[in-house]
Parts: C-alpha cells; structure tokens; sequence
C-alpha cells in the first residue's frame, strides 16, 4: 500500500476535480459477482478439493518459515475469490490474473472479501500430469520456479492467504490469493448502498479506527472523493451512480497514511 502526507490527502478533492474520476457501469460488475458466486455454488466440471488447499496452506508457511517470513493466516473471504477465480478459469479457459473483461485480483478480492481492508496479489497454476494425479508438491513447486509466484510465497507484507484448488478429472487449476491485512470491518459491508453515508457507516466500527476515505475505480489507482470523518461542516462525498472501490486510509504515524483496498460497492 503507498503511503501519502496528509496534507497530499487533503489536496486530493481539488486534484481531482480537473481530471474526473468516472464511475464503472454497475450492471458488469453486479454480473461479475453473480458470476463468482455461481462458480462457487457449482463449480464447473469438478469440485473443489479443500485438503489440497489446506495441504498449501501447510507448505507456503513451512516454506515462509525457512525463508525467515512469518506464517500466512487462512482468510475466508480470500478463499472465496481464489476458489471463484479457480473455477471462473475452469469454465472460461482462460488462464490469467485478469479475466477477458479486465476483472483484476483486487476487484475479486473487492467483492467476495467483504471485511477485508488491506492489498491483494494472486498465483495461479494448471497442471495436468501425463500419468498419476497432480499433488500440492507439484503444485508449489511451479510457484517457487516462477519469480513473481514465489515472490508472493515469502512477500513479508502479506498476513493471510485463501487457497482455491478445483480438480476438473485429472486437471488441477490452483489459486493462492494473498493480502496484507491493515484492518478488518466490524460486518460485511454491503454491495449495494443509496448514498454514500452507508459508506462511511461500513467502516465506523473497523478495527483499527479508520476515519479517512477515498474510492477509486475497481481496481483502479487514481483516487477522488476523499472523506474526511469528524470534519466540521464537510458533508459526505457526492458520488454518481455506479461501481467503486473503497480506498480507506490508514496512519502510519503523525500526519501520514496508507492508501488501502477495501470492498466494492456499487452506488444506485
């Protein structure tokens, strides 16, 4: 997560107006979700197999451990989006990080982890043996001989993980999806909101304390809309309708944050 002086934050609003930051059309993004949760509810030519993801559970942390990175924590809502883009893979035949629609590890992580606030990266591997079933050795073995796979095995940022493995017969498609985790909120925030209140109201009670929003595109790095709790006379941010990613800001000491990833919602 990048970190910015508050007084950048606070020239965020006037930054921004020049260059306006558009909302994402809604209805993909609802058909998205629709989409991950129907993959999870009914798999495409398999099932998931949860003793091989627990089992890469196991190997990452002992890996992590000899490498002097602290152990992963299993995550739910990353189990989520790495058994939906597992499946969604399987259906789609398209074996990639973004989907043909441009959909990215942070907007699944976006929709399906619904109290998670922090920064998301992604593995991915198929493997198809020639003869006997594919193991999770096999399976950490591909990550560890990929620079950037193995660089999210032992990234010391990253605090939790959720594995997602489907076997399709004899095909494995595995996904690992790693964050960092900065802050948890107290529920799911919801997908839909009415005004941009509810916003802020998802995040009143996240632990730790965040006072500070911004939303972006989902997926997207450029901000707009700051939100600044406990300002007087600032009302909340007027947004237009359609999809955004909650970007909460997080101190880092005395006058400085951490742009984090948050949920997406989508504003009617």
């Amino acid at each position: 997560m990048r970190s910015i002086a508050r007084r950048t934050l606070l020239a965020l609003p006037a930054l921004l107006a020049a260059r306006p930051v558009l909302a994402a059309q809604p209805q993909p993004w609802l058909a998205y979700e629709r989409r991950l949760r129907e993959r999870l509810s009914d798999p495409p030519g398999g099932d998931f197999d949860a003793d091989f993801e627990q089992t890469l559970l196991d190997l990452n942390n002992i890996f992590r451990d000899r490498q002097g990175s602290r152990a992963l924590a299993w995550d739910p809502g990353l189990a989520l989006a790495a058994r939906a883009h597992a499946a969604d893979m399987g259906a789609t035949e398209v074996f990639d990080h973004v989907t043909r629609e441009g959909y990215t590890p942070a907007g699944r992580v976006g929709l399906l982890a619904r109290d998670l606030v922090g920064a998301a990266g992604e593995n991915i591997a198929m493997r198809l043996n020639a003869s006997g079933p594919v193991t999770p050795d096999q399976i950490m073995g591909q990550w560890k001989a990929s620079p950037g796979h193995r660089a999210n095995l032992l990234a010391a940022g990253f605090t939790h993980v959720g594995y997602g493995v489907l076997r399709q017969g004899p095909r494995v498609i595995a996904v690992g999806a790693y964050a960092e985790v900065a802050a948890r909120l107290a529920a799911p925030a919801p997908l839909r909101v009415g005004a941009t209140d509810q916003i802020a109201r998802a995040l009143a009670n996240a632990t730790p304390t965040i006072r500070q929003f911004s939303v972006s595109e989902p997926g997207g790095e450029m901000l707009t809309a700051t939100y600044l709790e406990g300002v007087p006379g600032q009302p909340p941010p007027t947004l237009a309708a359609g999809a955004w990613q909650l970007r909460p800001h997080l101190s880092t000491g005395e006058h400085r944050y951490q742009v984090a990833w948050g949920p997406v919602f989508v504003l009617s």
